[in-house]
């Protein structure tokens, strides 16, 4: 929080170059650890594919072996196996376990198929069975190091760290000259208004020679103080005039209006939204903005002729909008809908204005805007929002995982320890086995084998290493949990609905969002059996991520540092042609005042820097937009809220990206 309101006071150049910085470093952070633990996971496999085919192949070559202890045959097999750098170790076995020939690291003996050779994670082992046809059987071991795997995956991670270091630098280099050209540009509109509320009225010297948002302001800027002055000049002649000359004043100031709205029409005009006069009466504009003519390529004179309506919003492609024009009589109006162009291009646009009856016709004035930009952008921006939440929860994942990480690590490490002295009782009792064969000093032997014993604590390596290897599954079992979750939430965008199975997406996002909730609250889910929903599975776990982060955040400002938990209430159920999602929280409650504008974009009740606004407003979109359900909550101050998702189960599967024509 301290660090975000330095940032705010920083200078904008200074704000735009640490958002480029810690953009690009975390999408490289982020990518290079991906990529690496992707190929270390590809070479694994492969070395376990490769592992299992040559001991397919020896199990065959070794029948002979097994079946007359051939140990010449086996050397010889062994030996063209000598140049695999990988292939540190190979045996086979007779079915007492003793060792029939070897090579490099193998058991010295081999009991069974299921005996714990104490391998480490460095190497592969494929232990398999040998049945010769005379009906003696064996068995085989074979060992591959990974050292080689390891060294490559290293280099690749470096190579992906190098090339990482380079898109960020590059990034750095694009801030700060982006960053130059915007704040160098907009010191300047500051310097000359700083001057001009001084009273310095002097003729504005911005540069107006580019043609984006900044050099329109400019030129809007100097028209507006070249405008003051004439205004000032003829103030000060209208107190200095005499009497005689009130009504040329007057007429002065009427021509200053008429300049004024003039300027006012340039301003309006120069701009994206165009200004239009709609005849409805006779289905043509009586006014068109000079923008409107240019962008979309129609002469002015078919926008004014009778039916010139009919050419840029068709009636047949268009039924809805048309009613509406047909069926409204006074007041205000806004909509959208597709404008077709000369050109054969299709843009969408935004109507605003009033509808008004003027001399017995009916007519239609406002401003139209193109929004097919805004609407590109908006899929941007949930893009965008998504790639945020998977930002800010994958601290709390890594987290997550490393915890069943870390006690595997110990219970293994644990076993690998007992297993030394494990190997001491064996000695001991090899010994006794052969003072036993060669009748000497079978008794002293019996002491030391049972000095052995208590000396490693046999019996509690025996109690203890099956409980650690069975936590150790466990924990894997936690950590597979977890990246399934991660792999189902990361659903990847859909041209079209698909058949989805709710229960299981909101329980992976769950798993995904359970380091944000664990801390504050208690969960409690309960799931009716749904039939497949067709949906935009990617951007349904997106809505219950943000509403899941909300409500932990809501039970966090209740519960803060109390040590006390808040309940995190999850449920689906079936109703009707609809199914229902509910998720409720016992934090805060939404105030009144912010209840009508919980969706509404950009507004949020977080702290600064806690919330951009964006998630709500989102989810309402995808949820009543893209789904045609219904988003709605249930809230009361001091107990809490609860968000009600709604979607039709015959919605059709396929459906367009495009926004409805009326809205």
């Amino acid at each position: 929080m301290n660090m975000t309101r330095r940032l705010r006071h920083l200078p904008l150049r200074t704000q735009l170059i640490w958002v480029f910085a810690l953009l690009s470093i975390t999408t490289t952070a982020v990518s290079t650890i991906t990529l690496t633990t992707l190929s270390g996971q590809r070479m694994h496999a492969s070395l376990v594919d490769r592992s299992v085919r040559i001991a397919s192949r020896l199990q065959l070559q070794l029948q002979s072996v097994v079946a007359f202890d051939d140990h010449l045959t086996a050397r010889e097999l062994f030996d063209s196996y000598a140049g695999d750098r990988e292939l540190d170790g190979i045996g086979v076995y007779a079915d007492s376990g003793e060792l029939i020939e070897g090579r490099g690291i193998r058991p010295l003996r081999l009991a069974s198929l299921n005996a714990d050779l104490g391998v480490k994670k460095d190497h592969v082992v494929v232990v398999a069975p040998i049945k010769s046809r005379e009906g003696r059987v064996g068995r085989l071991y074979v060992s591959f190091s990974t050292a080689l795997n390891d060294a490559l995956q290293r280099r690749d991670g470096w190579i992906a760290a190098g090339i990482g270091g380079s898109v960020v630098l590059c990034a750095l280099l694009l801030a700060v000259r982006t960053s130059r050209r915007i704040t160098r540009r907009l010191v300047s509109i500051a310097q000359a208004a700083d001057r001009m509320a001084a009273g310095d009225l002097s003729q504005a010297t911005l540069d107006t020679s580019t043609q984006d948002e900044i050099g329109a302001l400019a030129h809007a800027f100097n028209v507006m103080v070249s405008e003051l002055n004439r205004i000032a000049k003829a103030h000060d002649e209208l107190v200095s005039t005499e009497r005689e000359r009130l009504e040329s004043l007057v007429a002065e100031r009427t021509q200053a209006l008429e300049q004024s709205r003039e300027m006012f029409r340039l301003m309006a005009e120069s701009t994206k939204a165009v200004p239009f006069t709609l005849d409805l009466t006779h289905g043509c504009f009586t006014y068109i903005g000079a923008p409107g003519i240019a962008d979309s390529g129609i002469p002015e004179s078919q926008w004014k002729e009778p039916g010139g309506l009919d050419r840029v919003v068709p009636r047949e492609t268009n039924p809805e909008v048309r009613q509406r024009f047909d069926e409204c009589d006074s007041g205000p109006f806004e909509f959208v809908t597709a404008l077709s162009l000369g050109n054969g291009r299709h843009t969408e646009v935004r109507w605003t204005g009033t509808c008004e009856r003027v001399g017995g016709l009916k007519v239609l004035r406002g401003l139209m805007l193109d929004i097919t930009e805004l609407r590109r952008l908006g899929r941007e921006l949930a893009a965008a929002q998504k790639l945020e939440s998977v930002g800010r929860l994958a601290s709390g994942v890594a987290h997550e995982i490393n915890t069943p990480v870390q006690f595997v690590s110990d219970n293994v490490r644990f076993v690998r320890t007992s297993m030394t002295d494990v190997a001491a009782v064996i000695r001991a009792y090899r010994d006794l086995k052969s003072a036993a064969k060669s009748a000497s000093d079978v008794a002293g032997a019996v002491l030391l084998a049972e000095d052995a014993e208590k000396a490693a604590d046999l019996d509690y390596i025996l109690e203890s290493a099956p409980q650690a290897l069975d936590s150790s599954i466990e924990g894997l079992g936690r950590i597979a949990t977890i990246v399934r979750s991660m792999k189902e939430f990361a659903h990847p965008d859909q041209a079209q609905k698909t058949l989805g199975d709710l229960n299981q997406a909101i329980r992976s996002t769950l798993v995904i969002a359970h380091n944000e909730y664990k801390y504050v609250a208690q969960l409690c889910t309960q799931f009716a059996d749904l039939p497949p929903i067709p949906c935009y599975l990617g951007e349904i776990n997106q809505v219950v991520l943000n509403l899941l982060v909300n409500a932990s955040h809501a039970i966090s400002d209740v519960v803060k540092d109390t040590g006390k938990f808040g309940k995190l209430d999850v449920r689906t159920r079936l109703d009707g042609d609809w199914v229902e999602i509910s998720i409720g929280d016992t934090g805060t409650g939404i105030p009144e005042a912010a209840r009508n504008k919980i969706f509404d974009p950009f507004f949020t009740t977080k702290e600064v820097g806690k919330g951009t606004g964006q998630g709500l407003a989102i989810a309402h979109s995808v949820i009543v937009k893209k789904h045609g359900g219904t988003l709605r909550f249930e809230t009361e101050c001091g107990k809490g809220t609860t968000f009600i998702i709604r979607l039709p189960i015959d919605a059709p599967i396929e459906m367009s990206d495009r926004a409805p024509v009326a809205a």
